[in-house]
């Protein structure tokens, strides 16, 4: 097959099918089984005190999550730009926290090389001593695995946590974590994704633990 018409192909393949991005997620949320979520009282939604980057990126997400909020229920959910002059007071601080940093892991990687598979001898009459061979072996070898090394990978982990707290007590009581590892997309990419993953396993009544795969719609790039 030629190298024009394979690249027709695949070309040819991709329009047809599209090109589908997998994303892995692991979700875990373990709500307080001890503390009352009124949904009538004040609940503020506001960016973490963390880095400065990471809030700054929890700010475009802070809508989301009172929307999220709403659905859950809760009647009366505001940023700290909507918060009422005289609001009643707050009964819950949601502090919402995301970024993506790049960490290294350890693998065993094949290393390849010409590989010994057979050996080939010829022998030839020794020119002086007609009863005499001299032979000489020469190795067959092919291209394959030789070994394996260790070596480090580079990759980028996202996190989105939503973090709250009672007013009163300041103890947590609500904890969410969207996490993912990839290589290939932009961070502000897979930080709106887990967003949504996050706040569509919102539960304030069990604890979720998940670990799953999400198969993107047709066309999506992540680049």
């Amino acid at each position: 097959m030629t190298r024009l018409l394979l690249c027709t192909l695949l070309l040819l393949t991709s329009l047809l099918s599209g090109c589908a991005t997998q994303m892995d997620v692991a979700i875990n949320a373990t709500p307080d089984p001890d503390y009352h979520f009124d949904r009538q009282a004040t609940v503020l939604v506001t960016a973490t005190g963390g880095s400065d980057e990471n809030a700054l990126n929890a700010r475009y997400y802070l809508r989301d999550m009172v929307s999220a909020m709403k659905d859950q229920g809760f009647r009366n959910v505001f940023t700290d730009t909507t918060l009422p002059k005289n609001h009643a007071p707050i009964k819950m601080t949601i502090s919402l926290d995301i970024g993506s940093k790049q960490v290294t892991y350890r693998y065993t990687a094949t290393e390849y090389g010409q590989v010994a598979t057979s050996t080939t001898t010829q022998c030839k009459k020794n020119k002086k001593k007609t009863d005499q061979l001299t032979c000489t072996s020469t190795p067959n070898t092919s291209y394959g695995p030789v070994g394996t090394s260790e070596r480090t990978g580079y990759t980028t982990l996202t996190t989105f946590t939503a973090t709250a707290r009672d007013e009163v007590s300041r103890r947590a009581v609500y904890l969410l974590r969207a996490s993912s590892y990839n290589e290939d997309c932009q961070a502000a990419k897979v930080e709106a994704f887990l967003v949504q993953q996050g706040l569509q396993n919102l539960n304030f009544q069990d604890r979720v633990q998940r670990n799953y795969t999400v198969t993107m719609p047709e066309g999506y790039r992540c680049k």
